[in-house]
């Protein structure tokens, strides 16, 4: 077996299935065995490791149409959490829209294949044996008449052995070797004229090869003739498919290759390296030699197929390519990904007959320009891989087409495809110039049409009553029944939807709307809610727990007639049917109608738009992504589309901390449920509006939950926040890094003119490239390190509940500071709108008294001030096992570090010294994970070097600044372990305190 080739599960590398019932799907993965290593190494090493691996690997090898990342477990607990890291390539389906069989064996191929690859030894290369026939009338230039130039039948050897294929003719070659040849190796015939004469004649790839025993042997040889000609028996039998005609000119391969004459034997290993030759100069490698000498193929006969559809053709045409030596790469390398994207964006909704923009015509100019200089090629390859034709296509085009629509697919390219009709109609200029086409590339005009245009995501719509799009609007979400899950979880981030509004309500109380579309979007991130939003669920009895909400969101309505701060429900119960009946009208405005969308639609498509069920899905006829009728339709809905927020900045949160505090805080470690307390005042401190600032001895975990606790409010709660960003204070901060402020206007190169720009905090509240109301949770690091009250300026104003105003303007108006309440509708380019939820969060690390600013009181109380403390360390003396060493171990399993016993006693040791020696100054376990790292990564036979490293790197820093560090460090250098030299220097030289004997 190779030496890269595993024969179990728990190491090397392998092709697997991966189910996860859970989300219904399953996965096709190039992936790594993880039990070995994990054993060997641990969990976090082994991590490390296998992403290593996989990205060294990824550099070999390339599969087309596979992931090269990291898969992501939903449920983690039900999968080992080492496959993800542990994988090179991967492809998921649905079980929903599993795709067909043929599509699974064609996957299958593609990464056993890779696989293959990767397993052969580095540089691997094909054998070429060289069969030289003495000319005349001999027993082996009859048999090879018989087997090579006339061939064999089926029914003269199917009852004698097992056939590799169902084809009714073979070419066979045989000899008496005692080992097969391997597949893939080449026979290279040769008519021989004495010791120095004559020529190659044919080229012949293995496809098979056997050795026979002696009955079955002789029942071949004489089945196929050979025994007619010679007492022999032959019973290493090799089937050859293709065979060529060889393009080799004797006397000059001879010379690179630094032959003297003819071998004694027909069945010659070519040595390609020998010392007196330079073959290696002029070839890269055997695979290109043998491409190079590959004349016109002789068998398989070169008949031509008539393909009934497209489909058939691109087929053949990929798998004709894959088989030769090319591997399928010859149309990427002659034509290139970059340009074909380039046409495909030209091609997105051209009709054969039509019109086209004059930069549309150019790049058809260009598709011409190309097949022409290829044509001799095209028809040179056609001809050797018997490509057939398709509605009046010749070869050489059906291969053109093939090639080009091969690429489209296996990189999922968006845009429009190739198919007959366009290429007849680009190749013959049976279009017009005179107008324009409904192109994203040339129009582009809108935001959703470039989406789809730059990217691949699928395109989806969604059909529902218009009062549920109210809803939908509310919370910049759309919602699955449980029962749907699966096609909740085929919605990826980036994908596009188009909101298809009925004409129907949910209830007759409200009024019949217009039936049409009324809006796009761009899909965020999935998630599951608790609670009832939609009027089914109040009313209906229905729940939609499934979430999938809004990165962007585009609405053809009014947008500044919605009150979104009250769910359809409560306006309901406060009789305002009529005030629903005018929101739905303003929602409905303006829409595309259903007619007319699907006459856009049939006009680039040939179908209708999908109006049929709640969620669908434009596919192609062959099942592809089709992208031609959603530009379409975004296009015709473009001038009435306008971007609205998707998050809602009039609702407060009202979420639970707590009861997520396995997720919030997993991996990390916290003791007497001190974690649970945290989450609990954070918890309650949002719910009643506050602002968090997190204060504690450095080291305790104080960044790492703001930022925990950030990242789970913007990832289960979407429709509030859009995410998150962390800074970090400084002392020369002022209102123009918080706020904001004028600075040179890019666009204007002599840099006189001043635009205002906005700072970290109103960065939060506006996408910068958009402009949109946005929501992000601004976490400060460090906060007192800036001067607060010169930092924040107008902000005090604005975080106590107030609009306010600011010295700058934009487009010839003040810069506004608003509240939630004091806006309606979307925002001017002026205006930056505070959310109900928006909050900051706040570090503070309560020893730092260096360069730090004193807070007023107008800031600290918008501020709810959670103490994340350090763990108490009992120093009693009087136990016989170290209070800390408990604690310690306990940490290093949060933190999966494998470290001995006596590596966690001894770094507990200095851990309880430090803390322990002045009252009210403590380190946090931050600071010891990276002390017990460092120690656990060193031999233990020098343990006390190390542990007195690891403390001078990450705990004496700690110690700058801070008045009794003398009496800590005298205290750690108790500790038995300590190297007390080693530390008094470096207390002297990066503490500036002595540590004498006697002091």
């Amino acid at each position: 077996m190779d030496r890269r080739e595993t024969d179990n599960i728990q190491e090397g590398i392998y092709a697997v299935f991966l189910f996860e019932p859970q989300e219904n799907r399953v996965t096709l993965s190039l992936n790594q065995g993880v039990g070995n290593l994990k054993r060997d190494v641990g969990t976090k090493a082994a991590r490390e490791q296998l992403k290593s691996t996989a990205r060294d690997v990824r550099k070999q090898i390339e599969i087309q149409g596979f992931s090269a990342e990291q898969i992501e477990f939903p449920h983690a607990s039900q999968r080992n959490t080492l496959y993800g890291p542990g994988t090179i390539y991967y492809k998921r389906y649905s079980l929903a829209n599993f795709p067909n069989d043929k599509i699974i064996k064609r996957d299958i191929s593609s990464i056993v294949s890779a696989y293959r690859d990767f397993v052969i030894e580095p540089n691997g290369q094909p054998t070429v044996y060289q069969v030289p026939l003495n000319t005349g009338d001999g027993a082996v230039r009859t048999n090879y008449q018989r087997t090579i130039i006339e061939g064999v039948t089926r029914n003269q050897i199917e009852s004698i052995v097992d056939l590799p294929s169902s084809r009714e003719e073979f070419i066979v070659w045989g000899n008496r070797e005692d080992e097969p040849a391997n597949e893939g190796d080449y026979l290279l015939f040769a008519d021989r004229d004495g010791r120095d004469g004559g020529e190659y004649t044919r080229l012949a790839k293995i496809t098979h090869a056997t050795v026979l025993d002696g009955d079955t042997a002789a029942a071949f040889t004489d089945a196929v003739g050979w025994g007619e000609v010679t007492d022999d028996i032959f019973p290493h039998v090799m089937f050859l498919s293709p065979v060529y005609e060889a393009d080799l000119d004797r006397e000059s391969f001879w010379g690179t290759i630094g032959f003297k004459g003819w071998p004694n034997d027909t069945y010659s290993a070519i040595n390609f390296d020998r010392s007196e030759g330079n073959f290696f100069e002029e070839y890269d490698s055997v695979r290109e030699f043998i491409q190079a000498i590959k004349g016109p193929r002789l068998f398989p006969e070169t008949t031509r197929p008539v393909y009934d559809w497209i489909d058939a053709a691109c087929d053949d045409v990929r798998m004709k390519l894959s088989q030769s030596d090319s591997s399928g790469s010859w149309a990427t390398k002659r034509i290139g990904e970059a340009v074909i994207e380039d046409w495909s964006h030209a091609l997105s909704g051209f009709q054969s007959s039509g019109s086209v923009s004059p930069a549309t015509g150019s790049t058809f100019d260009q598709i011409r320009a190309v097949y022409e200089n290829l044509r001799p090629e095209l028809e040179a390859k056609a001809d050797d891989l018997a490509i057939g034709t398709l509605d009046g296509l010749s070869p050489p085009q059906v291969l053109f087409l093939g090639a080009v629509r091969n690429i489209q697919d296996d990189n999922d390219v968006s845009g429009g495809v190739l198919d007959q009709p366009r290429l007849n109609s680009i190749l013959n200029e049976a279009y017009s110039t005179d107008g324009t086409t409904i192109n994203p590339s040339e129009n582009g005009s809108h935001t959703i049409s470039t989406v789809l245009s730059e990217g691949s995501p699928t395109v989806y719509k969604f059909t529902a009553p218009p009062d549920y799009w109210l809803t939908a609007v509310e919370y910049g979400s759309v919602s699955f029944r449980r029962d749907q899950r699966d096609q909740w979880n085929d919605v990826q981030a980036g994908d596009v939807v188009l909101f298809h509004s009925r004409e129907k309500p949910s209830t007759d109380e409200f009024a019949d709307q217009q039936n049409g579309l009324i809006g796009a979007g761009v899909f965020g991130e999935t998630s599951v809610k608790q609670t009832s939003w939609w009027w089914d669920e109040y009313r209906g009895n229905e729940e939609f727990p499934l979430v999938a909400t809004f990165d962007r969101m585009f609405l053809t309505g009014d947008f500044e007639k919605l009150d979104l701060s009250r769910a359809v429900e409560a306006k309901y119960q406060r009789n305002s049917v009529a005030r629903i009946n005018d929101e739905l009208s303003a929602l409905t405005e303006n829409c595309l109608s259903l007619s007319e969308a699907n006459e856009r639609c049939r006009r680039v498509g040939g179908t209708a738009f999908p109006a049929q069920g709640m969620f669908g899905t434009f596919r192609t006829d062959a099942g592809d992504v089709d992208y031609d009728r959603p530009v379409a339709l975004v296009e015709a809905m473009s001038d009435d589309l306008t971007e609205v927020p998707a998050v809602n900045i009039h609702k407060p949160f009202s979420g639970a901390l707590v009861d997520n505090s396995a997720e919030i805080l997993d991996g990390l470690y916290f003791p007497d449920q001190q974690g649970r307390e945290i989450l609990e005042q954070i918890e309650t401190a949002l719910s009643a509006g506050k602002h968090i600032l997190l204060t504690g001895p450095p080291g305790t975990g104080k960044t790492e939950i703001a930022e925990r606790v950030s990242a789970h409010l913007a990832r289960n709660h979407p429709y509030l926040f859009s995410g998150y960003e962390m800074t970090t204070a400084t002392a020369d901060w002022s209102t123009f890094d918080t706020v904001g402020g004028y600075m040179p206007n890019e666009s204007d190169d002599s840099g006189e003119n001043l635009s205002f720009n906005p700072g970290i905090v109103l960065n939060r509240l506006k996408r910068t490239n958009s402009g949109v109301q946005s929501n992000e949770l601004t976490i400060i690091d460090e906060l007192n390190r800036a001067d607060i009250d010169k930092a924040f300026g107008q902000l005090f104003t604005l975080l106590s509940g107030q609009s306010v105003q600011l010295p700058y303007t934009v487009d010839g108006r003040e810069v506004e500071l608003t509240t939630y309440d004091d806006v309606s509708g979307i925002p001017d380019p002026n205006q930056y709108v505070v959310p109900n939820s928006w909050r900051i969060f706040a570090t503070m690390n309560a020893y730092d008294k260096t360069s730090l600013y004193e807070m007023s009181y107008a800031f600290m109380r918008r501020f709810a001030f959670v103490r994340v403390p350090a763990p108490t360390i009992d120093d009693s003396t009087e136990k016989r096992k170290d209070p800390a060493t408990d604690l310690v171990h306990n940490y290093a399993e949060a933190w999966d570090i494998q470290a001995s016993q006596r590596e966690v006693d001894v770094v507990g040791k200095v851990w309880r010294k430090a803390n322990s020696a002045v009252k009210e100054r403590s380190i946090g376990p931050a600071i010891i994970e990276d002390v017990l790292e460092y120690v656990s990564q060193h031999p233990e036979d020098r343990l006390g070097h190390h542990l007195t490293q690891a403390t001078i790197s990450y705990i004496f820093p700690q110690l700058e600044g801070v008045p009794k560090r003398k009496t800590i460090v005298q205290e750690i250098q108790k500790v038995p372990d300590i190297d007390q030299d080693l530390l008094a220097q470096a207390a002297q030289e990066m503490l500036q305190i002595p540590i004498t004997e006697d002091a």
